[in-house]
């Protein structure tokens, strides 16, 4: 089973990563439950919402909140922040950047399925500060699960400008860097750039180990989560 995760995180005793396409479509319940026996971890403690490209993002800080979020239907919103232990929660992407985020002991955490739409309103350092309200302490540090690359992310005039820093030109095409967009929010709300890794590793170029909605326009998708024994 590949996993790819943060070894940061993994040594603040966090369990997270982000699943690959022989791991299945995440999008299929069985894939989930395969995922989640394997790691030993109880699926009903992993909270889930619609996404829905916003910067919507809920907090659960104890599994009597993750209960009362379950019995509710199901949200819509685009990030999580957890404070606690005994549960998590999971996002989809099959080119949207699934970003983590945690502070110094990994006591306060968040989970944010970043797409242009979620990074264009600001929705990571949207998720920096609803965890300093949660309590965050010290510093924060920052990963990224797969995702596509500017090398692949071509768009047309109206998306590029919402990214005037982060924007490469072509052969006469336009390109976005998500991850330097993303980057450019943290610095800004305070994170320092060796806490920020977002690893080059592209949904839509490498069609052998990840999905990709861009390349294959299909609901495939991998799946992103974290929880806190």
């Amino acid at each position: 089973m590949k996993l790819y995760s943060d070894p940061r995180l993994l040594s603040l005793g966090v369990i997270h990563g982000t699943t690959d396409r022989d791991m299945g479509n995440m999008r299929l319940a069985e894939s989930t439950h395969t995922l989640f026996d394997r790691l030993g971890i109880n699926e009903e403690n992993i909270l889930r919402f619609k996404q829905v490209h916003s910067d919507t993002l809920i907090a659960a800080c104890s599994l009597e909140e993750v209960k009362k979020i379950q019995s509710s239907p199901l949200a819509e919103a685009d990030g999580w922040v957890l404070k606690g232990q005994g549960f998590g929660a999971a996002i989809l992407t099959a080119d949207c950047v699934p970003l983590v985020l945690w502070d110094e002991k990994a006591e306060v955490v968040g989970l944010s399925h970043c797409g242009w739409r979620g990074v264009a309103a600001n929705l990571p350092a949207k998720t920096v500060s609803e965890m300093k309200k949660l309590g965050a302490q010290g510093k924060i540090s920052a990963w990224a699960g797969p995702h596509i690359q500017s090398c692949c992310f071509e768009v047309q005039a109206d998306v590029a400008e919402q990214f005037p820093e982060s924007v490469i030109k072509k052969e006469g095409k336009l390109f976005v860097d998500l991850s330097k967009a993303i980057t450019r929010q943290l610095l800004a709300v305070g994170l320092a750039s060796q806490d920020i890794q977002l690893p080059h590793l592209c949904t839509c170029g490498d069609k052998l180990k990840f999905f990709s909605y861009r390349r294959d326009h299909t609901k495939d998708a991998l799946l992103t989560f974290v929880y806190r024994p």
